[in-house]
C-alpha cells in the first residue's frame, strides 16, 4: 500500500471523526378543524402561531389559508409575514423575519417564508404571524385553516387587533381549542460523539501514518 493512500485513508478517519451529523426535521399538521375566523381589512390584524423551538435552524415556515377575497371587488390584496420571539403573552421586536406583502386574490393559498436560515436556541417561544398591519391594499379577508393538533411543535392559535404586531400594549388572544395549520422544516446541526470503533479507525490510521514515515525515513 503506497504512502499516499495510506495518509488518505487517515485523513478520511480523521474527517469521519470531525463531520457534523445534519438532520432535517419537518414539523407539519392536517387541516381538519375548519376555518379560522376573518382576518384583514374587516376581520381580525394579525393571527399567528406559537411554537417553542426544537433548536437547530429554521429553514422555512408556511401558513395556510382556505378561502377569502383579495379585495371587496374580487381583486389582488396584500398580507404580511412576520416571525418573532414570543414572550408568553405576545410577540417581542424587532421582527426575526418580515416579508415583503404577499399577494392573495382568494381561494386556497400557502403563504411561504422561505429561506430563513434562523438560528433558534432549543426550548425558546416564537411566533409566525401573518398581518394586515402597516400593509398598503391590504386583504379584504381570508379564512386561514385550522388544525386540532400542534404538528409536534408546542404552542397555541393567537390573535391581536394591535395596530403593530411588535409593539402591542395587551397581550394578545390565545386560542387554545385549535391551531392554525402551519409546516415548518428545522435543521439540527449537532457534532456526534463518535462511537468507539471510530476512535479506533482513527488511531490505527495515524499509526500506520507514522510507522510509513518512520520506515521512509530509515530507508532514505
Amino acid at each position: 500500500m503506497s504512502l499516499h493512500t495510506i495518509i488518505k485513508i487517515a485523513l478520511t478517519n480523521i474527517a469521519l471523526c470531525a463531520s457534523f451529523h445534519v438532520q432535517a426535521t419537518t414539523f407539519s399538521n392536517e387541516f381538519n378543524s375548519g376555518e379560522l375566523g376573518y382576518l384583514g381589512a374587516i376581520g381580525v390584524v394579525t393571527y399567528g402561531e406559537t411554537f417553542t423551538s426544537p433548536g437547530g435552524v429554521l429553514n422555512d415556515f408556511t401558513l395556510y389559508a382556505s378561502s377569502g377575497y383579495g379585495t371587496s371587488n374580487y381583486g389582488t390584496g396584500y398580507i404580511g409575514f412576520g416571525i418573532a420571539a414570543w414572550d408568553g403573552t405576545k410577540a417581542v421586536g424587532p421582527a426575526l423575519y418580515t416579508s415583503a406583502p404577499m399577494p392573495y386574490s382568494g381561494k386556497n393559498a400557502a403563504f411561504e417564508a422561505t429561506g430563513l436560515n434562523l438560528a433558534l436556541p432549543l426550548n425558546k417561544e416564537y411566533v409566525a404571524y401573518l398581518t394586515v398591519a402597516g400593509i398598503e391594499n391590504p386583504v379584504y379577508f381570508i379564512r386561514p385553516q385550522g388544525s386540532n393538533n400542534n404538528g409536534g411543535l408546542t404552542g397555541n392559535h393567537v390573535y391581536s387587533n394591535a395596530k403593530d404586531p411588535l409593539n402591542a400594549s395587551q397581550p394578545w388572544g390565545v386560542d387554545k381549542t385549535v391551531y392554525m395549520r402551519f409546516t415548518a422544516n428545522f435543521t439540527n446541526n449537532t457534532i456526534p460523539i463518535p462511537e468507539p470503533e471510530t476512535y479506533a479507525m482513527l488511531l490505527a490510521g495515524l499509526g500506520i501514518v507514522g510507522f510509513a514515515g518512520r520506515r521512509r525515513l530509515k530507508s532514505a
